[in-house]
């Protein structure tokens, strides 16, 4: 999307663009199955796509704001600040819970490249045990097909260690950020 249509699709105001949102009342925020006490519910899951996907769209760098529109005044059974408190909580708790995953994530990488190594370290010895006679034939094709094998098997774990780990990172780090932003709840009146 160009600059332009992010200019005209999120409002600017205050130095900051806005990611809007308009419910009819508070509790539309907030996943209905869930029953965990107001503060420690989980968000709706289109509510959190949509204010992921919005904050993706924005380097980071870009300061944002949630504002968040609730149509029905006579719900307001929820103060502002319960639900900011609430919204905030929820993003505290996926950092965490996304730190976790990031750090099984490596500990995972870490071993399958120790099994990898190991894997080419055993090929690389039994090649180097093979005497290849001239012409080379099956055994010559033996040997290399183990050469071969042995690289193979630490493809997929140096990937992981080197590239796969940063997606989750990037999460985390937009998270930090919509965590940080600024939610203001506005109560329409009639």
């Amino acid at each position: 999307m160009s600059e332009a249509k992010k200019k005209h699709r999120y409002k600017h105001a205050e130095g900051k663009r806005w990611i809007e949102v308009r419910v009819k009342s508070p509790q539309q925020l907030f996943d209905a199955r869930d029953p965990a006490p107001f503060r420690d519910r989980d968000l709706d899951d289109d509510f959190v796509e949509y204010i992921v996907s919005s904050a993706k769209e924005f380097s980071g760098s870009v300061p944002l704001k949630i504002v968040i529109y609730v149509e029905d005044a006579a719900t307001a059974d929820l103060s502002k600040d319960s639900i900011r408190e609430a919204i905030h909580s929820y993003f505290a708790y996926r950092i965490e819970s996304l730190r976790r995953d990031l750090k099984t994530f490596l500990k995972r990488a870490q071993v399958f490249l120790f099994i990898g190594l190991l894997i080419l370290a055993v090929c690389l010895g039994l090649a180097q045990s093979l005497t290849v006679p001239t012409p080379p034939g099956a055994v010559g094709i033996l040997r290399e097909g183990l050469v071969i094998f042995g690289w193979v098997s630490i493809w997929k774990p140096i990937e992981l260690v080197l590239f796969d780990w940063y997606p989750l990172f990037e999460t985390i780090r937009l998270h930090r950020k919509l965590l940080a932003t600024e939610i203001e709840i506005r109560f329409q009146t009639s």
